[in-house]
């Protein structure tokens, strides 16, 4: 499986399995488990989850029963709103650690920006970083101005932000700005299928007319052309699905190539379109959202 180096010379697997909302929201059970144990029996080693997801246990659980050393793992979880401040960010990371059931983890981000606690977050999970109980620290859904500040104290770069990115919401001037940071771009939701929002599936790009055209050019599936973008343009990508069937089709990418005109048609789709949260205007509702014990 292709891999990406962080600034930090950790490689990350540039394909991981997404687990938001598998078997429902917040669901932590056997079947959450059985799932992300499936996608680990077909090859997925990048495992991504967050406290809010509430299935840090079933996480853990998959990857003990897998029977697979854990050092084989690329384990990413997330640090709440709620969490987020001096004392706090560490007493969240202990919690999560224990519910996973590991000793250490790859990649701890922070889910969303919160710019008056980011800066005694950020400086805790250096602290876990020195210890060793952290390989990578990381970012989701912060702006370029998030970004800015964060650099303006941080003794540990962040290695990798995690965005909201598909064909209709490329998102090119954060991505680029990134990129001149050298901070890797993680893509959420890269399909645009996600059922937490209320936009059609015909408006979603997964249905859209020149991706249907260049899948058929390539005897591949609509999903495996946006997949393949993404990987191709240098960004890691953790599509989320609970059939074996469409589990196993997503690590399937090795049989094509886009080119050059693909990769230019896809960019050219972008619409601006949000179908996600937004960072400008997430805070009041991330705030009463509850992470599970």
């Amino acid at each position: 499986m292709q891999t990406i180096t962080f600034n930090n010379g950790i490689t990350i697997p540039q394909l991981g399995y997404g687990t938001a909302a598998v078997g429902g929201w917040q669901a932590d059970n056997d079947y959450v488990k059985d799932t992300i144990l499936k996608a680990i029996e077909l090859g997925f080693r990048h495992i991504d989850t967050a406290s809010l997801y509430g299935n840090e246990r079933s996480v853990g659980r998959a990857i003990q029963e897998s029977g697979i050393p854990r050092e084989e793992f690329f384990v990413t979880t997330k640090l709440w709103h709620t969490e987020q401040g001096a004392g706090l960010a560490r007493e969240a990371f202990e919690r999560s650690l224990e519910r996973l059931q590991m000793e250490y983890l790859d990649l701890y981000l922070i889910h969303w920006p919160y710019p008056e606690k980011t800066q005694e977050t950020w400086q805790e999970m250096e602290g876990l970083y020195d210890d060793g109980r952290i390989k990578a620290l990381g970012l989701s859904n912060f702006r370029a101005s998030d970004i800015t500040d964060l650099l303006s104290y941080a003794r540990h770069k962040p290695v990798y932000n995690q965005l909201e990115l598909h064909p209709y919401f490329i998102q090119k001037e954060l991505a680029d700005f990134c990129a001149a940071h050298d901070i890797a771009v993680s893509c959420w939701s890269p399909l645009g299928t996600g059922e937490w929002n209320d936009t059609p599936l015909d408006e979603k790009p997964i249905k859209d007319a020149t991706i249907a055209e260049i899948a058929a050019k390539h005897n591949v599936s609509a999903a495996h052309v946006i997949l393949k973008w993404n990987l191709q343009s240098g960004r890691i990508v953790i599509p989320k699905s609970e059939t074996p069937k469409n589990i196993a089709s997503n690590l399937d990418l090795d049989g094509f190539t886009l080119d050059a005109q693909d990769i230019s048609r896809i960019d050219g789709l972008n619409k601006n379109k949000r179908l996600g949260g937004d960072p400008d205007h997430v805070h009041d509702s991330a705030i009463a959202q509850i992470v599970p014990i």
